[in-house]
């Protein structure tokens, strides 16, 4: 598939050799790459928010970024607020990486940012849940399956490992192999899952990224599917 968005060869080779000596979660059936986002460019183009006004590219750390500049509006089931997915990309298993940002007072533990994934529509998705504590709601895989939110990882709540501590950035990725319904989600360890879940009741979708209530950014997004 044609990718929107292609960082350097170099970058490029990086990260490819970075995926195969960390893994997917998913054995040896990660495949090629499918779509990287840098947003160098300036342009956010093919991502589609649920609010336009709150997202932005933005200059940071000697980079251009997707930045999320304020909370979003509660919908009519309990869910995360600010959600930007990349169009045209609907896929089942998937490994998603990149690096986030966010930017509310650390001194706020329940401060977080989302990744998204099998996302069919505002009431219909998965999130991974990166927060600065952990108890039922905060720091977990979610599925808003037309109702309010619920709590799907294996972890007990409470028990989770988290690390969004700061306002630095973050590496993360997120894997998930449909045929098993296995989700895993790493931060800065990319070895080791910090929330991990068996499910699969949407099946497909599109992934993205935003937040259930905070600020904060993204860069360096990319999307890889299965060999066929």
């Amino acid at each position: 598939m044609r990718a929107e968005r292609f960082l350097p060869l170099a970058a490029i080779a990086a990260v490819l050799v970075s995926l195969a000596v960390c893994g997917s979660g998913a054995g040896d059936r990660t495949g090629p790459l499918l779509v990287v986002w840098d947003f160098e460019t300036g342009s956010a183009e093919g991502w589609r928010p649920n609010d336009p006004a709150h997202w932005r590219v933005a200059a940071a750390d000697g980079s251009k970024v997707y930045e999320l500049t304020a909370p979003g509006t509660p919908g009519p089931v309990r869910a995360p607020t600010s959600v930007s997915v990349l169009a045209g990309h609907d896929v089942a298993s998937f490994e998603f990486t990149g690096r986030l940002r966010c930017d509310t007072d650390p001194a706020t533990a329940v401060r977080d940012m989302c990744v998204f994934f099998h996302y069919q529509d505002p009431t219909h998705f998965y999130y991974v849940h990166f927060a600065g504590t952990s108890d039922g709601v905060h720091n977990i895989i979610g599925l808003v399956d037309g109702a309010d939110r619920v709590k799907i990882n294996a972890e007990p709540a409470g028990a989770s490992t988290f690390r969004l501590t700061d306002r630095a950035w973050h590496p993360f990725k997120v894997t998930c192999d449909a045929a098993t319904g296995e989700i895993r989600a790493y931060l800065d360890d990319m070895k080791t899952p910090i929330l991990t879940a068996r499910d699969n009741p949407l099946a497909h979708g599109l992934v993205g990224v935003g937040s259930f209530d905070d600020t904060g950014a993204f860069d360096d997004l990319v999307l890889r599917v299965p060999l066929r």
